[in-house]
């Protein structure tokens, strides 16, 4: 198992994980999107491999606002910029982005969701050989795609090998979904997020960076993960010091891989 953490497309964070020991950096795929060629190799110069990207995109793909003419030309950009990063999975969260609108019923949704990565998607990830990794959500977050056997639903009904499926260790964990579970979905998770979803409550976070004495197991998590094959996975947290966080997380993972 590799571990690395989403840090957006800060080169800093990138040099301060790198010097940890961590193994790749996870990125930001709008932030990405945006960036000249110039500031890309300045990531690559790190030497940090930036493995994956979440945040895949800001723009409506469900209901009467989708934009068929802005997602292809933002798609465009990102692969490209993906492919010169030499990266392997993109993340498809985007809670807002894939929101199934008031009046529209979930199995519409759903539909347009998957018609969405077939054929705006799909096209792209075959040209640059880029796996989309699709991210259930909590209900909070999104009434789409909230746990992971729906994630392999969806997949399933694109019919792309190209599509596949995250597991987040806090969206699991919040829904109640077992970790064992994973076992079932060998050839379907192919990526994950891990955290401590479980926080104190008085620091108002809904998950923040491993550490020793976590009442919560990664290993609970991992094991499964590394069981059915899956090679990466990322620390998404949220940030209280994160030269602190990242370090104790480290000296969690680093026994796991």
């Amino acid at each position: 198992m590799k571990f690395g953490v989403c840090i957006g497309t800060d080169i800093e964070k990138m040099k301060y994980i790198k010097a940890l020991g961590y193994d790749y950096a996870e990125g930001h795929c709008q932030e990405i999107a945006r960036k000249d060629k110039a500031y890309l190799d300045e990531m690559k110069a790190t030497g940090l491999p930036v493995a994956a990207a979440n945040c895949f995109i800001g723009l409506k793909v469900v209901g009467e606002e989708k934009n068929d003419a802005e997602i292809k030309a933002y798609l465009e950009k990102l692969f490209e910029n993906a492919a010169y990063l030499g990266i392997e999975y993109l993340v498809f969260g985007s809670s807002a982005a894939r929101r199934i609108p008031d009046g529209m019923t979930l199995e519409e949704g759903r539909k347009q969701i998957v018609d969405f990565l077939k054929n705006d998607v799909v096209p792209f990830a075959e040209k640059y050989n880029i796996t989309i990794a699709i991210e259930p959500l909590r209900p909070e977050e999104c009434n789409a795609i909230n746990t992971v056997a729906d994630g392999v639903e969806v997949a399933k009904a694109v019919d792309s090998p190209l599509v596949k499926v995250l597991a987040d260790v806090a969206h699991m964990y919040v829904q109640n979904e077992s970790m064992e579970s994973l076992l079932e979905y060998k050839d379907w998770v192919v990526h994950a997020h891990t955290s401590n979803p479980d926080p104190d409550n008085s620091l108002d976070c809904k998950r923040i960076f491993p550490a020793e004495n976590d009442e919560f197991s990664q290993a609970s998590f991992v094991e499964p993960l590394k069981e059915i094959g899956v090679k990466y996975c990322s620390i998404e947290a949220n940030v209280l010091d994160f030269e602190s966080d990242a370090k104790k997380a480290y000296d969690v993972l680093k026994h796991l891989r």
